[in-house]
């Protein structure tokens, strides 16, 4: 009970994704295709254009296409959300939740508007908020480097390794995670310009874990 009142929209964002989870496996299949998550409120942009279904940008967020999809990004989550949730405060935190959202479903919904893009797929998992959540730790390092040059070496590997495997792996929805990683990177940067000295900058986390 302590850290769901310590990490507050961190144990927010795990229960959506669980309990969107559990709701889609009970009404639609514990591993959903393409139609199926569609129907559960994924990320299509010809959908968000045509029959401006906007809701598609936030909901696409918290559905999830099987339970290794759900649980590998639970894992991932959990550790990076509360580390990043305690350094910026919880209150600007969910701007940087909320920009982390909006980037990784809205920009590839703009590439879609400028370059006819991702029509012919479906996109959805908490993934994209998780390179939000890199991209913001990779601002705090730029403020804080002697406190988090460690943190940010490990993570600036597996930040890497994760976008190589977007890369290759076809089902895995490169722009998402990019997008993510920008809208994370970006609003973060911008609350700490404005108000770094109420960043915890003494706090000191030695065991950070990522997919």
């Amino acid at each position: 009970m302590n850290n769901i009142k310590k990490y507050p929209v961190t144990y927010t964002l795990l229960a959506l994704c669980i309990m969107t989870y559990i709701a889609t496996t009970l009404l639609l299949s514990i591993d959903m295709n393409a139609m199926q998550g569609l129907a559960a409120g994924g990320f299509n942009p010809y959908y968000v254009h045509v029959t401006h279904q906007y809701y598609r940008l936030v909901t696409a967020n918290f559905i999830h296409f099987g339970l290794m999809h759900i649980v590998v990004n639970c894992y991932s989550l959990f550790d990076l959300s509360c580390f990043a949730e305690y350094l910026i405060g919880t209150k600007k935190y969910i701007i940087v939740i909320l920009a982390s959202m909006l980037s990784t479903t809205g920009l590839p919904y703009i590439a879609y508007l400028l370059f006819g893009t991702g029509a012919h797929t479906v996109s959805g998992g908490v993934s994209g908020v998780i390179f939000g959540i890199i991209g913001a730790i990779g601002a705090l390092y730029l403020f804080f480097p002697s406190q988090l040059r460690d943190i940010a070496r490990s993570l600036g590997m597996n930040v890497l390794l994760m976008l190589f495997i977007s890369f290759v792996v076809p089902t895995i929805s490169l722009s998402g995670h990019v997008s993510g990683l920008i809208g994370g990177f970006v609003s973060a940067y911008i609350i700490l310009y404005i108000n770094k000295k109420n960043v915890r900058s003494s706090y000191i986390v030695h065991n950070v874990l990522i997919y």
